[in-house]
């Protein structure tokens, strides 16, 4: 009787629906240095809530080296951060007008 109560609450566990995860709310930055050739990015940023990180200025690897294009020094930006590993890696970034 154990053994299959078991099953059932198992089985109806699993036939719930999956929700998304809300995503993390964007972080703010500003653009200290664009290194486009080494596809990295230096921002002074706030606290970054995808990844547990207080304020500080650091440079981060981009996903995709488009997120580079037409950026400078001194332009604020939203961003979204990943973790790999002891790598940095901004996934979306949005100049802020």
């Amino acid at each position: 009787m154990k053994k299959q109560l078991m099953i059932a609450a198992l089985a109806a566990l699993f036939s719930l629906p999956l929700q998304a995860a809300d995503p993390a709310p964007l972080s703010q930055g500003e653009i200290r240095k664009v290194d486009v050739a080494a596809q990295k990015i230096t921002l002074r940023h706030g606290p970054i809530a995808s990844i547990g990180m207080p304020p500080m200025t650091m440079v981060f690897e981009v996903e995709k080296p488009e997120l580079l294009e037409g950026l400078s020094a001194g332009d604020k930006v939203q961003f979204q951060a990943q973790q790999q590993g002891n790598r940095y890696i901004v996934t979306e970034l949005q100049v802020v007008e």
